[in-house]
């Protein structure tokens, strides 16, 4: 008579559950709830159905206390890396964004200045300047001579009644023209240059000093 061969599932998940329970048994976690595995009185259908439910009771118990702990922790650490990660990005946005535009108004800030500097205020004083740092004393004349003519369309402008410069400033009121003393003393040099004519020296230090009169003068106006 041949043997029957069969597979006793029955006695496998009993082998898989001592062996289960032995390990977890040590480490606080018995599958049994403590109680012995070959009860009395008990069948094999009914320890197989109490090991079964004991399992399961237990794994629940313990991926809630351990598993369950540790992926909130993980999710909570998930969910701050992320927002750390778009804070971060959106801080690179930003630092590039005042970046850009604060290297655009630089370069506006420089345009204008440079635009500034290559057109002057008043073209008139741009040439008495050239004249004024010449090597020529006659440059140095033609230089004073030119900033009185401009000092004397500023009297002008401003109202100051008169035929000639010395008439005009004579009209000005000291208290609106706080420089009213330095342009006397240019528009003097001016007449010495004009009444002395060839035989008046004009140094260099002199000329340029004047010059510089005019320069305050035309400055207290923003003629320049």
């Amino acid at each position: 008579m041949d043997s029957v061969h069969f597979l006793n599932l029955e006695y496998l998940l009993l082998r898989v559950y001592d062996i289960a329970n032995a390990i977890l048994t040590p480490l606080g976690y018995p599958l049994d709830g403590g109680a012995s595995s070959g009860a009395p009185g008990a069948t094999g259908g009914a320890q197989a159905a109490g090991h079964t439910g004991g399992i399961f009771s237990y794994l629940g118990s313990f991926l809630t206390s351990t598993t369950g702990v540790i992926a909130l922790l993980g999710m909570i650490a998930g969910v701050a890396l992320l927002c750390l990660a778009i804070w971060v990005r959106v801080r690179l946005l930003v630092v590039e964004h005042e970046g850009y535009h604060g290297h655009e108004e630089h370069e506006h800030a420089q345009i204008e200045a440079h635009a500034a500097a290559a057109t002057p205020k008043n073209a008139q004083w741009d040439r008495v300047f050239v004249l004024a740092a010449s090597g020529n004393e006659s440059d140095w004349r033609r230089a004073i001579l030119e900033a009185d003519i401009m000092l004397g369309d500023l009297l002008k402008s401003l109202g100051y009644r008169g035929d000639s410069v010395g008439e005009r400033l004579r009209d000005a009121n000291p208290l609106q023209f706080t420089t009213l003393d330095l342009a006397w003393k240019a528009h003097k040099v001016r007449n010495d240059i004009a009444h002395g004519g060839e035989g008046y020296h004009l140094s260099q230090r002199e000329a340029n000093a004047t010059i510089d009169l005019y320069r305050r003068v035309f400055e207290e106006f923003n003629y320049i």
